[in-house]
């Protein structure tokens, strides 16, 4: 017996198994066309319309408007329908209209007499005529029509966001930002502590960095800047105008220096505008000097002392009259009487400029108000921007 006829043999055999086929995926089932249209078949002719007429992926966004609005489809309507579609367009779209000039024109009042009114026409669909289905004015509103169905302006969502913007604006409710509440909102630096006060305004506190010092550092303050106040005082009559010129700025604190002219006047004398290299100003007797200084409202201060004319209790007086909610319930200041005083004291000062092409042409500087120097923004602004 040979050794491969021996069930003991310990050569190889071939199996007679199958091997075991890898397992494939299958396609998850994905609905044909065939049953969209069986589900759409369970939906009310209602339904179907509302679908046709509102939805964004209705065929009628796909296909030539004009292949359907014809007037050879018209004439396929019933009567019925036709004196209702009749009803619905313009005068001008029937024969019998007559075109007419305005009562109120010359050559209508250089002939006097009774004319039919060109609005009224007889609107059947005998009178109608073809030519207003291929009219350009018609087809542009056919096709603007489309774009509306397909953006979803047509949609519920749509009418609903239209009837909630008609009715807050008939109520009052609904209105664009106010134009400080806007800036504010997108340059205020809002603090972790701001809270509201009494009336649900906001109090940001400021960071204590956020002052003259800031806008040094930033280049948005510079030696040579005038720096030119306005506020006006209702109750005393009065508007103060006073133009600085910053002399200086600390090498370390970066605080500036002010020269301001003394008594009721706005304007600086005139040599002191024109450009000067980095030597001093030459200063004479008149001119008076606020160094180092980095809160505006103490600059507003010395400026209102300055000028002599409104003293701190009549600015605190009309501080306190154009808050709403001035005090608190123990009889303090509040912080919104505070937040106020500070803001109407960073509006008040706005800084002039020269542009680069004309700091050093002394030629273009004399004889030029605030020598030549441009706006740039108000304090105010450029504390946002800090």
């Amino acid at each position: 017996m040979s050794e491969y006829e021996e069930g003991s043999s310990t050569g190889p055999r071939r199996s007679a198994r199958t091997m075991a086929k890898a397992p494939t995926k299958t396609p998850h089932a994905v609905d044909s066309p065939s049953s969209k249209r069986k589900a759409r078949e369970h939906e009310t002719p209602a339904d179907a319309l509302q679908y046709l007429l509102t939805d964004p992926k209705s065929k009628l966004t796909k296909i030539d408007i004009s292949d359907i609005i014809n007037y050879n489809n018209f004439l396929d309507l019933s009567e019925a329908s036709q004196q209702r579609l009749c009803a619905l367009l313009p005068s001008t779209a029937f024969e019998t209209y007559i075109p007419s000039i305005c009562a109120s024109h010359p050559e209508r009042l250089a002939q006097p007499g009774s004319e039919p009114d060109a609005m009224d026409v007889d609107r059947t669909p005998a009178t109608l005529d073809p030519a207003v289905f291929t009219s350009p004015f018609f087809l542009s509103a056919a096709h603007t029509w489309q774009d509306h169905l397909f953006s979803s302006w047509l949609g519920k969502k749509a009418s609903d966001d239209l009837a909630q913007f008609t009715q807050g604006a008939q109520d009052g409710t609904l209105h664009a930002d106010w134009k400080d509440e806007a800036w504010e909102r997108d340059h205020m630096h809002v603090s972790t502590d701001a809270r509201p006060d009494s009336d649900g305004f906001m109090i940001m506190k400021q960071p204590a960095a956020l002052d003259l010092t800031a806008l040094a550092k930033r280049g948005l303050l510079q030696k040579g800047d005038v720096v030119a106040y306005r506020r006006s005082f209702p109750q005393l009559n009065a508007v103060v105008e006073k133009d600085l010129l910053v002399e200086n700025i600390h090498p370390i604190s970066l605080c500036p220096s002010f020269l301001l002219s003394p008594g009721t006047g706005r304007a600086l004398p005139p040599p002191l505008l024109i450009y000067s290299a980095d030597s001093p100003y030459e200063l004479d007797d008149k001119l008076l000097s606020i160094a180092y200084i980095a809160d505006p409202t103490a600059l507003e201060r010395g400026v209102l002392d300055v000028d002599g004319r409104v003293s701190v209790s009549d600015k605190f007086a009309q501080d306190e009259a154009e808050c709403p909610d001035p005090y608190t319930l123990t009889g303090a200041p509040s912080a919104r009487l505070k937040n106020d005083v500070a803001v109407r004291a960073w509006k008040a000062f706005t800084v002039w400029r020269w542009r680069d092409e004309v700091r050093e042409r002394v030629e273009l500087q004399v004889g030029q108000e605030r020598g030549a120097r441009e706006r740039v923004a108000t304090l105010f602004y450029l504390r946002g921007v800090a």
